[in-house]
């Protein structure tokens, strides 16, 4: 690592904030199978992605807790009194339960489900609300008083990149994070948080979206995960030493990560149901856990 994970690069284009509007502006108002807030890139599922932590000091090193622990209120979920139940819980990404991370994220997205049932008229946010799920005066204080009361920062900048190469060149880093892989693309903000659409080829192919979130920043990150209960969970420890929290879902799996300075969040885009798209071919325990040995996550700090 050739510098610090914070402050990485100046004021982002105004044509990258340009096309991220376009792009904003074209996507419909819900995605219920996607993770939310990374949603500047076209791509068949919109961005954003789970944890895991070192084994010392790690929050869940010697506990699981577990996906239903992290269930936030469902901003765009029907607000109709007779709508049935949501198909899909929703959670958040970057925090263990008691992190202010976390926290944060949940009580935004209480504000963003409430903002929701008296919408105020349209207006736009400036630089750097319009990185948010921002729509209005009242929404913007309430984003500032939250972030405040936990001591974390907004995002100020983004960059977007389009290769394994370049995402390593924008971050400054000498340790590559992936092996095996085939292609990644996304977007880095200026603490070194980051997002990336990403392929693996190792013995199969690994569809997936990969997260890494800041600790001290607020990422407006969720996933819609299906019912929490379908999924078996363990802990796993990587080779390399690091505990990882590993969620085997019939459509997805999610692995999670605690590191020191980072929420480390991996959406896998297939289950043990397979899927036709992304990943047919059913996954399974052991190929989970080889999966997150893909990972360095000594170098993601």
């Amino acid at each position: 690592m050739k510098r610090s994970w914070e402050d990485l690069y100046g004021e982002v284009p105004a044509s990258f904030e340009t096309r991220m509007r376009d792009t904003l502006a074209s996507l419909p108002a819900a995605e219920p199978v996607d993770i939310r807030r990374f949603r500047f890139r076209p791509s068949a599922l919109i961005a954003a992605v789970l944890m895991v932590m070192l084994l010392t000091g790690a929050a869940f090193a010697t506990d699981l807790f577990g996906l239903k622990s992290l269930i936030v209120t469902d901003p765009y979920a029907q607000i109709s009194p007779t709508a049935s139940p949501a198909a899909s819980d929703l959670i958040a990404l970057q925090g263990f339960p008691e992190s202010p991370e976390f926290k944060a994220n949940s009580e935004w997205m209480d504000a963003l489900a409430a903002a929701r049932k008296a919408p105020d008229p349209v207006w736009t946010a400036e630089y750097p609300y319009s990185l948010y799920s921002v729509s209005s005066p009242a929404l913007q204080a309430r984003l500032d008083e939250i972030t405040a009361r936990y001591g974390l920062k907004l995002h100020s900048t983004v960059r977007d990149f389009d290769s394994e190469e370049e995402l390593y060149a924008l971050l400054g880093c000498e340790d590559s994070f992936f092996s095996n892989c085939a292609a990644i693309s996304g977007y880095v903000y200026e603490d070194g948080s980051f997002h990336g659409d990403g392929t693996s080829v190792a013995g199969i192919c690994y569809e997936y979206q990969f997260g890494r979130y800041g600790k001290g920043s607020f990422s407006e990150v969720t996933l819609h995960v299906g019912n929490p209960n379908d999924y078996e969970e363990w802990l796993y420890t990587t080779k390399e030493g690091v505990t990882v929290q590993l969620s085997l879902g019939p459509d997805r799996c999610v692995l999670m990560a605690d590191l020191p300075s980072s929420f480390v969040a991996v959406n896998l885009l297939g289950g043990t149901r397979g899927d036709g798209l992304y990943m047919p071919d059913p996954v399974t325990r052991q190929g989970l856990e080889t999966f997150a040995e893909l990972f360095n996550f000594s170098a993601l700090g």
